[in-house]
C-alpha cells in the first residue's frame, strides 16, 4: 500500500486554488483561466457529451464537443469577454491592473455575458456535427442550450468566487 501524507494534499490544494496564494505573478483570473484552457475544457466537454447522451438520449462524438469547448473558451475568454468589458467602460477584465478592492464586477459580468453568447455561436456547428442522428427545430436547440447553460453557470460561479472577495460592485 502507498501511504499519502497531508503535505501532498496541501500542495494539491495550493495548486488548484490560486486565489489564496496572493502571488504577484498575475491575477487569480489569469491562473485559473490558464488551467481552464489547458485541462478544464476537456472535463467540460466530456461532461456536456455525457449530459447530451444521458439526459437527452443524443448519441454524439465526444471529441467534437471537447474541441468546441477549447475553441469557444479561447475566443470567448481571451478576446470577446475582455473586448466587450473594455468597450463598456471596464478596461481590466482579467484583473491584471486593478488593485485589491478596485476590480469592478460590472465588467466581469458584461464580459461573461458576451462570452456566453459567443460560446453558443461558436459551439453550435460542432454540436450539430457531433450528433449521430440529425435533429431539427427545438429538439436540436433545447439540449444544446440547456447543456451549455449548465456548464456556463458553473464556470460563472467559479470565476465569480475567484474575483468576488477582492472586487467591488460598480
Amino acid at each position: 500500500m502507498i501511504k499519502t501524507n497531508n503535505q501532498n494534499y496541501l500542495l494539491l490544494a495550493l495548486l488548484l486554488i490560486p486565489n489564496f496564494l496572493l502571488a504577484n505573478a498575475g491575477s487569480p483570473m489569469i491562473w485559473f483561466s490558464f488551467l481552464h484552457l489547458i485541462w478544464i475544457n476537456f472535463i467540460i466537454g466530456t461532461f456536456e457529451s455525457k449530459l447530451l447522451l444521458e439526459k437527452f438520449n443524443l448519441q454524439n462524438r465526444k471529441w467534437l464537443i471537447i474541441a468546441a469547448n477549447y475553441i469557444s473558451m479561447f475566443a470567448g475568454y481571451y478576446f470577446i469577454a475582455p473586448h466587450f468589458s473594455f468597450i463598456n467602460g471596464y478596461p481590466d477584465f482579467w484583473g491584471m491592473k486593478s488593485r485589491v478592492g478596485q476590480y469592478e464586477l460590472g465588467g466581469f459580468f458584461i464580459g461573461f455575458l458576451y462570452s456566453f453568447g459567443a460560446t453558443l455561436v461558436i459551439e453550435f456547428p460542432f454540436y450539430w456535427l457531433s450528433l449521430k442522428t440529425k435533429l431539427s427545430g427545438w429538439k436540436l436547440i433545447k439540449p444544446f442550450f440547456l447543456v451549455n447553460l449548465i456548464t456556463n453557470v458553473i464556470m460563472l460561479a467559479i470565476y465569480f468566487a475567484i474575483v468576488a472577495f477582492t472586487a467591488k460592485w460598480s
